[in-house]
């Protein structure tokens, strides 16, 4: 299932309602605080970015921005995984 979610594209992932896409981004966040990957981390931004690309949660620009803040985040995960870098505090979801 992980490589399946990991070749989802943008346009797939626009398809999906947002209960669908934070179920699957909380599923994803799990495993990686077990399994750090870079690709499982641009998985999660993938999801991420689809739910405040996502034209129900425009609507909601505080929704929206905390999105885009927790987005950013995971941005840094990612780069410090390619690095690896990794933080001695665990990533709780």
């Amino acid at each position: 299932m992980q490589h399946l979610l990991a070749q989802l594209s943008a346009d797939d992932l626009a398809h999906l309602e947002p209960r669908v896409l934070e179920s699957r981004l909380g599923d994803l966040i799990r495993r990686y605080v077990h399994q750090r990957s870079t690709d499982l981390a641009d998985t999660v931004i993938r999801h991420i970015e689809a739910l405040y690309l996502h034209p129900d949660l425009c609507k909601d620009p505080d929704r929206q921005c905390a999105y885009r803040r927790f987005a950013c985040h995971w941005r840094c995960l990612a780069a410090q995984t390619r690095t690896g870098a990794r933080r001695d505090t665990p990533f709780t979801a």
